[in-house]
């Protein structure tokens, strides 16, 4: 390593201390070149996992929601109880030959008041939360009717039924 000394005793950077800078600063922004190209390929993917984590968490939530719904729309609906039972498919294949729709079609769900006249309804959907939304429409509707038939007695209309 050459120095140059001065008068004062101080010394100066010689030929071999000039290129240290230089070196220190290339070297630098060397390594931060490649940490950022290593960051491109790491980040995205990461990125992709939290946000299809993120996701599946919305989904269960909303599923777990409407299936909460269902069953409070459903104990409200029907005094006497009810019960049902859902069967998931995982392909077209799996499904019974009487699904209306195999390529949309993934959920059978089967349900019944529980009284004496009740008789078993079954609702084909892609979804179980279209399933149960389903199931509760049918409840209403049959409900709907039933009023407007004992209003149609009680007015002394000729009902079919009766």
């Amino acid at each position: 390593m050459l120095a140059f000394a001065n008068q004062s005793g101080e010394y100066h950077p010689g030929p071999a201390n000039m290129l240290t800078l230089p070196v220190v600063l290339v070297a630098t922004a060397a390594a931060g070149w490649l940490l950022i190209k290593l960051l491109e390929r790491v980040v995205p993917p990461v990125r992709h996992r939290i946000h299809l984590r993120i996701a599946n968490n919305r989904r269960l939530l909303a599923a777990a929601n409407s299936e909460s719904t269902a069953r409070a729309m459903m104990d409200e609906l029907c005094p006497d109880g009810w019960h049902a039972e859902i069967l998931l498919f995982s392909s077209a294949h799996e499904l019974p030959l009487q699904a209306p729709n195999p390529e949309r079609t993934r959920v059978q769900l089967d349900w019944k008041e529980l009284n004496d006249s009740a008789e078993l309804r079954r609702i084909w959907a892609r979804d179980l939360k279209s399933a149960l939304e389903a199931m509760v429409a049918d409840r209403i509707t049959e409900e709907t009717l039933q009023r407007i038939e004992q209003q149609a007695l009680a007015d002394g209309a000729n009902w079919p039924d009766a």
